[in-house]
């Protein structure tokens, strides 16, 4: 008997798939409905099976785009285990319903069967997806046996704002047709998420009406943008004074070069930034060193550029002459 899963329809707006192929929003949605999948979007799979499933081959096809969604963060993938963690996994499915009385037991169990060396990771990630006023919080880390020290709040990063979950009759929720108790997806549990800069703007100029306004031209955005990142972050700091607009830049810049500070995609952490400057909360950290690296660049550029002697018109025109004599000295010179 199958199970059912459910994907939430914003996944076709996500900015966190804006760089991916076909071949990898194939892939992830294949690890999202996998037979091989679990209640927690962590579970071993079979290589050989897996790829025969998608109708791939393994070497040449799934691999190299399980390397692709690694380097997205979409997924884990742990080679010595065969495992993989879903990173998006609870953007679908209801971190509290896996560990309602229905499901707790089989959750924390398939949590504690993960690989050792980043169990912890998996736990602490799990965590804080929880509400950040909900006691399950604490006893899900010490059935864990998770530091306590380590449960940080929930939704640490600036673009993790919970949106109001509506109050239902029940915590339970029923699957028809599903033969085993481990399915828990709750499609728009939380809504759907129609909030500015929640969607990629789509670059096709007969379809974009899209417009910015202020101009930008001087304003230094990280290179490892992808194209529709950078229209996406155009229009979210269009209005933005452009020294605060830089700022916000640079803060993203530190951001992409510190390992493990973004935990969505580069547009959703930039528009926290940007909610945060409205509201006066921004402060910069990661994008200081950027600044004034910059700045040390440019110094060194108008240094470069001051120390080159000035010359007359005079004196120009009496080198060129110059040079023009030299080269007619050589033209005549016998082979």
């Amino acid at each position: 008997m199958s199970r059912q899963r459910t994907i939430n329809d914003q996944i076709w707006r996500s900015n966190r798939l804006s760089g991916c192929t076909v071949e990898d929003r194939y892939a992830l949605f294949y690890f999202l409905t996998s037979p091989f999948s679990n209640v927690i979007g962590a579970y071993e799979i079979v290589l050989r099976v897996a790829a025969s499933e998608m109708g791939w081959d393994v070497e040449s096809q799934l691999m190299n785009v399980i390397r692709r969604l690694v380097d997205a963060d979409l997924i884990y993938f742990d080679a010595d285990a065969n495992h993989v963690w879903v990173k998006v996994w609870w953007d679908h499915n209801s971190a509290k319903m896996a560990v309602a009385s229905t499901l707790r037991k089989k959750t924390l169990e398939q949590i504690a069967a993960l690989p050792e060396h980043w169990r912890n990771d998996y736990a602490g990630d799990f965590i804080n997806r929880l509400p950040a006023d909900d006691p399950l919080r604490d006893t899900v880390a010490m059935a864990l046996a998770y530091p306590s020290d380590r449960v940080s709040t929930a939704y640490a990063d600036p673009s993790d704002s919970p949106l109001p979950i509506q109050s239902g009759k029940s915590d339970t929720v029923i699957n028809q047709g599903v033969s085993e108790p481990d399915t828990v997806s709750i499609p728009y549990r939380q809504g759907m998420d129609r909030r500015p800069g929640n969607t990629t703007t789509n670059t096709n100029s007969i379809y974009n009406t899209t417009t910015t306004t202020g101009a930008d031209h001087d304003l230094q955005y990280p290179s490892s943008l992808a194209p529709a990142e950078r229209v996406s972050i155009q229009n979210l700091i269009a209005n933005i004074p452009t020294d605060s607009a830089q700022a916000l830049l640079d803060e993203l810049e530190g951001a992409i070069k510190k390992p493990g500070t973004i935990r969505t995609s580069k547009v959703a952490y930039l528009k926290g930034l940007v909610d945060r400057h409205r509201t006066g909360g921004f402060v910069p950290s990661a994008g200081i060193q950027v600044a004034t690296r910059r700045e040390h660049h440019a110094a060194s550029v108008n240094v470069c550029a001051s120390d080159a002697p000035s010359l007359s018109k005079a004196e120009s025109q009496a080198r060129l002459l110059a040079l023009k004599a030299q080269l007619s000295m050589y033209t005549r010179m016998p082979r």
